[in-house]
This record gives structure tokens, sequence and C-alpha cells, in this order.
């Protein structure tokens, strides 16, 4: 299957965004009967964790997902090496760490 370029443009002709061409095994675009579209004030998500995966049409709110955390065994194994580090010296010098 070919899909098209979607273009999504804005009262000025300004292009907003571009979906791209795509062949092969991919979806079609779904039909648009209406656009909407809000403004989130800048600085009120923190997208380093979280991302919005929708749009609530009643409230024209953001649907905020938390992004999970990627642990790497590596990184888990370090903590855990850290954290008995700690316990001994703790140990060690008796308790005020």
């Amino acid at each position: 299957m070919n899909r098209a370029n979607r273009i999504i443009y804005d009262q000025t002709g300004k292009i907003l965004l571009q979906t791209g061409e795509a062949t092969g095994d991919v979806l079609p675009h779904d039909t648009i009967t209406e656009l909407h579209g809000i403004d989130i004030p800048y600085g009120s998500i923190d997208y380093t964790r979280n991302r919005i995966t929708g749009i609530n049409i009643e409230t024209k709110q953001p649907i905020i997902e938390e992004i999970p955390t990627y642990v790497s065994e590596e990184q888990k194994r370090i903590q855990e090496l850290e954290n008995q580090i700690l316990i001994a010296e703790n140990e060690k010098v008796g308790g005020i760490l």
C-alpha cells in the first residue's frame, strides 16, 4: 500500500505538520471530517516525564500519560552495589548514615 503525505496547515497556509509518504505494510490515514486544535501553555507539562496521548474532546484538555522509566540490568546492578556499599559503611560507622 502507498500512503499519501498528509499536511496540516493553518489559516495562512503555513505548514504545521507533515506525515510524509509511506509505502509497504502501513495503515491508511483516517478520514478527517473536522479539525480542532488547542494550545498547551509553555512549561505546563514536563515532557521528559509525561506524554500527551490524546485530547479529551469534551473538556478540550490533554490526556497525559507518565512515560515509563527504563532501567537496564546494568543500571540495576550498579544501584544494588551502591546500596551494598552504603549499608556496609553505615554498619562500619555505627549507623549514622
